[in-house]
Protein backbone atom coordinates (compact mmCIF):
# COMPACT_ATOMS: atom_id res chain seq x y z
CA UNK A 1 0.00 0.00 0.00
CA UNK A 2 1.44 3.48 -0.72
CA UNK A 3 0.53 5.90 1.87
CA UNK A 4 0.07 9.36 2.08
CA UNK A 5 0.62 10.49 6.02
CA UNK A 6 -1.25 13.97 7.00
CA UNK A 7 1.80 15.81 8.81
CA UNK A 8 0.74 17.61 11.10
CA UNK A 9 1.25 16.43 15.05
CA UNK A 10 0.36 13.33 17.15
CA UNK A 11 -3.60 13.90 16.45
CA UNK A 12 -3.49 13.70 13.16
CA UNK A 13 -4.47 10.74 10.58
CA UNK A 14 -1.44 9.07 10.53
CA UNK A 15 -1.46 6.33 8.16
CA UNK A 16 -3.86 7.52 5.11
CA UNK A 17 -3.68 5.92 2.19
CA UNK A 18 -3.99 6.98 -1.15
CA UNK A 19 -7.22 5.64 -3.18
CA UNK A 20 -6.71 2.25 -4.99
CA UNK A 21 -4.69 -0.76 -3.79
CA UNK A 22 -1.33 -2.67 -5.21
CA UNK A 23 1.49 -1.63 -6.18
CA UNK A 24 -0.63 0.38 -9.06
CA UNK A 25 -1.34 3.39 -7.48
CA UNK A 26 -4.59 4.75 -9.49
CA UNK A 27 -5.44 8.68 -8.37
CA UNK A 28 -7.82 11.46 -9.78
CA UNK A 29 -5.28 13.48 -12.02
CA UNK A 30 -5.93 16.65 -13.84
CA UNK A 31 -2.46 17.71 -13.98
CA UNK A 32 -1.78 20.39 -16.36
CA UNK A 33 0.61 20.10 -18.99
CA UNK A 34 4.28 20.58 -18.07
CA UNK A 35 5.43 24.49 -18.04
CA UNK A 36 8.91 24.25 -15.73
CA UNK A 37 9.63 27.84 -14.95
CA UNK A 38 13.17 28.25 -15.23
CA UNK A 39 13.10 32.19 -13.70
CA UNK A 40 15.89 32.48 -11.10
CA UNK A 41 14.90 33.47 -7.89
CA UNK A 42 16.20 35.03 -4.37
CA UNK A 43 15.07 32.29 -2.39
CA UNK A 44 16.52 33.55 1.10
CA UNK A 45 14.83 37.26 0.53
CA UNK A 46 11.58 35.34 -0.50
CA UNK A 47 11.59 33.28 2.73
CA UNK A 48 12.46 36.40 4.98
CA UNK A 49 9.43 38.07 3.24
CA UNK A 50 7.36 35.56 4.02
CA UNK A 51 8.33 33.97 7.64
CA UNK A 52 6.42 36.91 9.90
CA UNK A 53 2.87 35.54 8.85
CA UNK A 54 3.65 31.43 9.45
CA UNK A 55 3.33 30.24 13.34
CA UNK A 56 4.05 27.05 15.27
CA UNK A 57 1.14 25.75 16.33
CA UNK A 58 1.37 23.10 19.39
CA UNK A 59 -1.71 21.71 21.23
CA UNK A 60 -2.62 19.68 24.54
CA UNK A 61 -4.84 16.52 23.32
CA UNK A 62 -6.72 13.74 24.71
CA UNK A 63 -8.59 11.03 23.19
CA UNK A 64 -10.44 8.03 24.90
CA UNK A 65 -8.57 4.74 24.69
CA UNK A 66 -9.30 1.14 25.48
CA UNK A 67 -11.23 0.28 28.53
CA UNK A 68 -12.56 3.77 29.60
CA UNK A 69 -9.11 5.11 29.60
CA UNK A 70 -8.35 8.70 28.82
CA UNK A 71 -5.18 9.28 27.32
CA UNK A 72 -3.26 12.84 26.97
CA UNK A 73 -0.17 13.77 24.69
CA UNK A 74 0.93 16.54 22.72
CA UNK A 75 0.91 17.72 18.95
CA UNK A 76 2.38 20.31 17.03
CA UNK A 77 2.19 21.96 13.57
CA UNK A 78 2.11 24.92 11.71
CA UNK A 79 -0.34 28.07 10.77
CA UNK A 80 -0.48 31.04 8.75
CA UNK A 81 -1.58 34.28 9.53
CA UNK A 82 -4.15 35.90 7.62
CA UNK A 83 -5.32 39.20 9.42
CA UNK A 84 -3.50 41.54 11.98
CA UNK A 85 -5.97 41.01 14.61
CA UNK A 86 -4.46 37.48 14.85
CA UNK A 87 -6.64 35.09 12.69
CA UNK A 88 -4.18 32.03 12.15
CA UNK A 89 -5.20 29.32 9.66
CA UNK A 90 -4.57 25.84 9.38
CA UNK A 91 -5.20 21.96 9.41
CA UNK A 92 -8.16 20.26 11.33
CA UNK A 93 -6.38 17.66 12.34
CA UNK A 94 -3.46 19.81 13.61
CA UNK A 95 -6.13 20.78 16.52
CA UNK A 96 -8.00 17.58 16.69
CA UNK A 97 -8.97 16.44 19.90
CA UNK A 98 -6.78 19.71 21.54
CA UNK A 99 -7.78 20.51 24.81
CA UNK A 100 -5.70 23.55 24.98
CA UNK A 101 -3.74 25.47 21.84
CA UNK A 102 -0.82 27.82 21.92
CA UNK A 103 0.68 29.53 18.98
CA UNK A 104 4.36 31.06 18.85
CA UNK A 105 4.35 34.12 16.78
CA UNK A 106 7.72 34.74 14.33
CA UNK A 107 10.14 36.71 16.18
CA UNK A 108 8.73 35.65 19.58
CA UNK A 109 9.68 32.70 22.14
CA UNK A 110 6.88 32.32 24.52
CA UNK A 111 3.53 31.31 23.14
CA UNK A 112 0.14 32.73 23.03
CA UNK A 113 -3.08 30.80 23.81
CA UNK A 114 -5.43 30.51 20.65
CA UNK A 115 -8.74 29.78 20.42
CA UNK A 116 -10.63 27.66 17.63
CA UNK A 117 -12.95 29.62 15.99
CA UNK A 118 -14.55 26.59 13.61
CA UNK A 119 -12.97 23.23 11.97
CA UNK A 120 -13.86 21.48 8.95
CA UNK A 121 -12.99 18.51 9.32
CA UNK A 122 -14.22 16.67 6.03
CA UNK A 123 -12.01 19.55 4.31
CA UNK A 124 -9.17 19.52 6.67
CA UNK A 125 -9.65 23.48 7.28
CA UNK A 126 -9.16 24.89 10.70
CA UNK A 127 -9.63 28.75 11.98
CA UNK A 128 -7.93 30.18 15.22
CA UNK A 129 -7.74 33.11 16.55
CA UNK A 130 -4.81 34.61 18.83
CA UNK A 131 -6.31 37.54 20.98
CA UNK A 132 -4.51 40.60 22.52
CA UNK A 133 -2.39 41.40 18.97
CA UNK A 134 -2.98 44.19 16.56
CA UNK A 135 0.11 44.49 14.76
CA UNK A 136 0.83 41.08 12.68
CA UNK A 137 1.72 40.69 9.11
CA UNK A 138 -0.78 38.76 7.46
CA UNK A 139 0.01 36.11 4.36
CA UNK A 140 0.61 37.38 0.99
CA UNK A 141 -2.86 34.88 -0.54
CA UNK A 142 -2.16 33.88 -4.18
CA UNK A 143 -4.98 32.02 -6.77
CA UNK A 144 -4.04 28.35 -6.85
CA UNK A 145 -6.41 28.33 -10.16
CA UNK A 146 -3.24 29.37 -11.99
CA UNK A 147 -0.86 27.02 -10.49
CA UNK A 148 0.82 24.96 -12.88
CA UNK A 149 2.87 21.98 -13.12
CA UNK A 150 6.70 22.95 -12.85
CA UNK A 151 5.84 26.26 -10.66
CA UNK A 152 8.20 26.90 -7.96
CA UNK A 153 7.24 25.79 -5.10
CA UNK A 154 8.73 26.43 -1.23
CA UNK A 155 6.75 25.26 1.14
CA UNK A 156 7.56 26.70 5.17
CA UNK A 157 6.36 25.35 8.70
CA UNK A 158 7.46 23.51 11.97
CA UNK A 159 8.98 20.69 10.54
CA UNK A 160 9.73 17.73 13.09
CA UNK A 161 8.99 20.73 15.94
CA UNK A 162 12.84 21.18 15.59
CA UNK A 163 13.99 24.01 18.15
CA UNK A 164 15.68 27.19 16.16
CA UNK A 165 12.50 28.62 13.70
CA UNK A 166 10.69 26.95 10.73
CA UNK A 167 12.03 24.88 8.36
CA UNK A 168 12.23 25.90 4.59
CA UNK A 169 12.60 23.42 1.65
CA UNK A 170 12.00 23.64 -1.99
CA UNK A 171 11.00 22.16 -5.07
CA UNK A 172 7.93 22.50 -8.22
CA UNK A 173 4.53 21.86 -8.36
CA UNK A 174 4.64 18.15 -9.36
CA UNK A 175 0.63 17.74 -10.84
CA UNK A 176 -2.42 19.01 -9.32
CA UNK A 177 -5.86 17.65 -9.13
CA UNK A 178 -4.75 14.73 -6.97
CA UNK A 179 -7.41 12.80 -4.84
CA UNK A 180 -6.29 10.62 -1.65
CA UNK A 181 -8.13 8.85 0.88
CA UNK A 182 -7.18 9.59 4.59
CA UNK A 183 -8.47 7.99 7.80
CA UNK A 184 -11.04 10.43 8.49
CA UNK A 185 -12.17 10.71 4.70
CA UNK A 186 -11.37 11.78 1.54
CA UNK A 187 -9.06 14.74 0.19
CA UNK A 188 -9.47 15.81 -3.52
CA UNK A 189 -8.31 19.14 -5.98
CA UNK A 190 -4.95 18.79 -4.09
CA UNK A 191 -1.51 20.11 -5.24
CA UNK A 192 1.09 17.57 -5.41
CA UNK A 193 4.68 19.11 -4.89
CA UNK A 194 8.81 17.08 -4.59
CA UNK A 195 8.84 20.11 -1.91
CA UNK A 196 9.96 18.26 1.39
CA UNK A 197 6.85 17.84 3.80
CA UNK A 198 7.46 15.97 6.95
CA UNK A 199 5.59 16.14 10.41
CA UNK A 200 4.64 19.30 11.79
CA UNK A 201 4.46 20.87 8.64
CA UNK A 202 0.43 20.58 8.55
CA UNK A 203 -1.67 23.80 8.03
CA UNK A 204 2.36 25.60 6.87
CA UNK A 205 2.05 27.49 3.37
CA UNK A 206 3.34 26.47 0.00
CA UNK A 207 4.58 29.59 -1.66
CA UNK A 208 5.28 30.98 -5.15
CA UNK A 209 8.11 32.53 -6.57
CA UNK A 210 5.99 35.61 -6.05
CA UNK A 211 5.85 34.58 -2.37
CA UNK A 212 2.09 33.97 -2.64
CA UNK A 213 0.26 31.54 -0.30
CA UNK A 214 -1.19 28.85 -3.22
CA UNK A 215 -1.86 25.71 -0.79
CA UNK A 216 -1.53 24.70 3.03
CA UNK A 217 0.51 21.58 3.09
CA UNK A 218 -1.54 18.76 4.75
CA UNK A 219 -0.32 15.19 3.82
CA UNK A 220 3.19 13.77 2.90
CA UNK A 221 3.35 9.93 1.09
CA UNK A 222 5.09 6.97 2.68
CA UNK A 223 6.71 4.50 1.30
CA UNK A 224 5.36 0.66 2.22
CA UNK A 225 6.05 -3.11 1.44
CA UNK A 226 4.97 -2.97 -1.97
CA UNK A 227 5.79 1.06 -3.11
CA UNK A 228 8.18 2.96 -2.66
CA UNK A 229 7.78 7.24 -2.42
CA UNK A 230 9.97 9.53 -2.36
CA UNK A 231 9.20 13.43 -2.36
CA UNK A 232 5.38 13.20 -2.83
CA UNK A 233 3.68 15.70 -0.81
CA UNK A 234 0.12 17.29 -0.84
CA UNK A 235 -1.27 20.63 -0.34
CA UNK A 236 -4.56 22.18 0.11
CA UNK A 237 -5.26 24.96 -2.75
CA UNK A 238 -5.21 28.15 -0.78
CA UNK A 239 -8.76 28.95 -3.02
CA UNK A 240 -10.49 26.38 -1.34
CA UNK A 241 -9.40 26.83 1.89
CA UNK A 242 -10.08 30.33 1.63
CA UNK A 243 -13.52 29.67 0.67
CA UNK A 244 -14.06 27.23 3.74
CA UNK A 245 -12.50 30.53 5.78
CA UNK A 246 -15.72 32.50 5.08
CA UNK A 247 -17.93 30.01 6.19
CA UNK A 248 -15.85 29.41 9.20
CA UNK A 249 -16.25 33.32 10.10
CA UNK A 250 -19.93 33.41 9.35
CA UNK A 251 -20.76 30.51 11.92
CA UNK A 252 -18.71 31.49 14.27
Amino acid sequence: MFAAAAVGGGAGYAGAAFAGHGSAVPVTSTATPLSYNTATIDLASLVKNVEPAVVTIKTNIEVQGGFGRTMTGRAAGTGIVLTADGEILTNAHVVADATAITVTLNGETTPRNATLIGSDTTNDVALLKVAGVSNLTPAKIGDSDKVLVGDDAIAIGNALDLDGGVTVTRGIISAVGRSIDVENGHLSHLIQTDAAISSGNSGGPLINSAGEVVGMNTAGAASSDNVTAENIGFSIPINAAMSIVGQLRNQA
